[in-house]
């Protein structure tokens, strides 16, 4: 059998905070690409537990695969199933992606993945270019899915796996499994032991990935664990029993990964640093096993401590990026943070003492920002927070979060929009943002005014110099610059 994965091209991307060309000012990916992770896992399971078929990966975005090419890269594999990986941003060109390969090559099983399903998984079920889509995590439903085919059985008992057909039963019937957010109102795929799960098989990997604030070219991601606790309003994070994998399970595959030559590590858990035990854990064991390597995370300022931050930067962390979303006590209240603006100070002083890199991740557009003030005073914050880095988005009213669905009570937002548009993905179709207050335009000027105010300060510019500690970082934040006054002009 022969087995292809395919991350899409993204050529018809919703922008997440288009101006009047449909352009932003700096997207997600202008920090860098990462390799997709889910899908390699899912890969790396069927390959471990089917090593006897024919296993083909390819990321369209990294290995800048377009849409015109991929009628010969099907031809050639000549695939018998297809797993597509997805996210709801990027429908238009997975459906595109899911036509082609159809009309070149009709027999294959077209499976869909990812994040998309378990956001909306009676609309993607509903997609006809699809035989089945795995709504969860898809290590063991795709491989069950892929014995089932080659063996000649039915595969619409298989746990989280759905057809067209098999999905209506659950239509409107009240389920709930207190491991998701509660709008997963159907049984989805879980791995409950990640110990057990194949490390991603990065040999598949064709693409170089890289992060504008990186230390080498040589970047591995890493998760440590799955799923995330916290309830804040305007996530979508569908996981909430959060998940760990053993300290001698990880340390396995990061020095697997150094012996293939990777030199820094970002370890792109939802929440690395549950509790400041966690990351002193992990140090006490960089340091048992004698390794060398540059790593960061994403966290939390409400769980750190200045050992956890110490012993960090001791076994080699040079950066953590910290969710800080807004400036006032006040606003992380209403999101639900569990912090508050003295912890987050602490957090980045703390950082700055031990000498750690930092980025703040950043919001502006929130319902309680009413007045220009308001948006004034969260900059003013962010601007004296002084982080290293800033990423500063326009607040999108994303599904299934509480902030959409008051968005829906005060109209908003149309009800449906998203549905529609999973049944019917078009390029003209707008990410909603919160609008009582401001118009989209005049949000788009507060961010475009609050990355000049930060990146354009003197101080700013002397820090990033000072701070360079290796020439790749210099390329990338060159890099980086440019694309930001690009963005702004």
């Amino acid at each position: 059998m022969n087995i292809l994965f395919l991350n899409p091209p993204d050529e018809h991307k919703l922008c997440e905070s288009p101006n009047e060309e449909g352009e932003g000012v700096l997207e997600s990916d202008d920090f860098g690409y990462f390799p997709p992770l889910g899908i390699l896992y899912v890969l790396s399971y069927l390959e471990e537990k089917m090593p006897d078929v024919n296993i083909y990966f390819h990321d369209c975005v990294a290995e800048k695969i377009s849409h015109k090419e991929i009628p010969a890269l099907v031809e050639k594999i000549k695939p018998d199933v297809v797993g597509i990986t997805s996210f709801t941003i990027s429908l238009v060109d997975i459906v595109k992606l899911a036509n082609t390969i159809r009309k070149v090559h009709p027999q294959a099983h077209l499976c869909l993945g990812g994040h998309h399903p378990i956001a909306f998984p009676v609309q993607a079920a509903q997609l006809k270019e699809f035989d089945s889509v795995i709504v969860g995590e898809g290590e063991k439903a795709f491989y069950e899915l892929v014995k089932s085919i080659r063996e000649g059985r039915s595969f619409e008992e298989i746990e989280g796996l759905y057809t067209n057909e098999s999905i209506k039963k659950w239509i409107g019937k009240d389920f709930k499994d207190k491991r998701f957010l509660t709008h997963v109102n159907i049984p989805a795929a879980y791995m409950d032991e990640l110990d057990k799960i194949p490390f991603p098989n990065r040999n598949h990997l064709k693409a170089e990935y890289h992060s504008v604030v990186g230390y080498s070219k040589k970047m591995a991601t890493i998760i440590t664990t799955r799923g995330c606790p916290y309830l804040c309003t305007f996530c979508d994070v569908p996981y909430k029993k959060y998940r760990t994998r053993s300290m001698d399970n990880l340390f396995e595959e990061i020095e697997q990964c150094l012996e293939q030559g990777f030199e820094e590590f970002h370890f792109y858990d939802d929440l690395f640093n549950i509790t400041p035990r966690k990351v002193i854990e992990f140090c006490d064991e960089v340091e048992k096993r004698n390794l060398n390597f540059k790593w960061d995370f994403r966290g939390r300022v409400n769980a750190v401590n200045e050992e956890s931050i110490r012993r960090a930067k001791q076994a080699g962390c040079r950066q953590i990026s910290f969710g800080v979303e807004t400036g006032t006590d006040e606003g992380l209240k209403i999101l639900k943070k569990g912090t508050n603006t003295k912890k987050v100070k602490e957090a980045f002083d703390l950082c700055r003492k031990y000498k750690i890199r930092t980025i703040a991740d950043y919001i502006i557009g929130f319902p309680f920002e009413k007045t220009e003030e308001d948006i004034k005073q969260n900059i003013d914050f962010l601007v004296n927070l002084n982080p290293d880095f800033a990423q500063i988005a326009i607040l999108m009213v994303l599904p299934n979060t509480p902030l959409y669905f008051e968005a829906l009570q005060k109209g908003l937002v149309k009800n449906n929009e998203w549905e529609e548009f999973c049944l019917n993905p078009t390029e003209d179709f707008k990410i909603t943002h919160w609008e009582e207050h401001f118009t989209l335009e005049e949000l788009r000027n507060f961010q475009d005014q609050a990355y000049r105010r930060f990146y354009f300060r003197p101080k700013n510019f002397i820090n990033q110099i000072k701070n360079i500690d290796s020439f790749y970082d210099f390329k990338t934040k060159v890099s980086g610059l440019f694309k930001l006054i690009q963005g702004l002009t």
